[in-house]
């Protein structure tokens, strides 16, 4: 999907849904292109994938050298990104990275906080994406976090669920 607007925000969004999870794409590429605009992005490719735990797991083992899955990696792209799925749309600036996000994991996380599935996979999604911006919540001093909670809140915000509740 890739959004044109009049705004000037030039962005594609290329949703991959390797789940039985009913992900809404359409939202999901919403939520991602929200987080770009607030953010000043005008331009780029992002992939958002949603993986099945093994899947997950074994990106966690090659990229980050942990056992087990874990809910969202984001993995930045830029001039040398050499992480080649899918490729970026021609025309478009530049690939900003890719975001996989594990439903399954992200099920357990909502239960544990007693939201909705839905929630916790758009917190997941602008997670990811701020990932892709340089934010960094294992080394900055919260300001991550603090981005992620005026997002999340802010009134502007109309993608629909990601998923559908149970």
């Amino acid at each position: 999907m890739t959004d044109s607007a009049d705004n000037g925000l030039r962005v594609g969004v290329e949703v991959i849904n390797e789940t039985g999870v009913p992900i809404d794409e359409e939202a999901a590429a919403r939520a991602v292109m929200f987080v770009l605009e607030r953010e000043s992005v005008s331009s780029g490719e992002v992939a958002l994938a949603f993986v099945e735990e093994a899947a997950m797991a074994e990106l966690n083992k090659t990229y980050r050298s942990f056992d087990g899955a874990t809910d969202v990696l984001s993995f930045p792209g830029g001039p040398d990104d050499d992480f080649d799925w899918p490729e970026p749309e021609e025309g478009l600036a530049l690939h900003l990275g890719d975001i996989v996000v594990c439903p399954a994991v992200a099920e357990r996380n909502a239960a544990e906080e007693g939201i909705s599935l839905a929630e916790e996979m758009r917190r997941l999604v602008v997670h990811g994406t701020l990932h892709l911006l340089d934010y960094d919540h294992e080394v900055d001093q919260g300001e991550q976090r603090s981005r992620e909670a005026e997002l999340l809140g802010d009134p502007g915000w109309d993608a629909p669920p990601l998923v559908s509740a149970p």
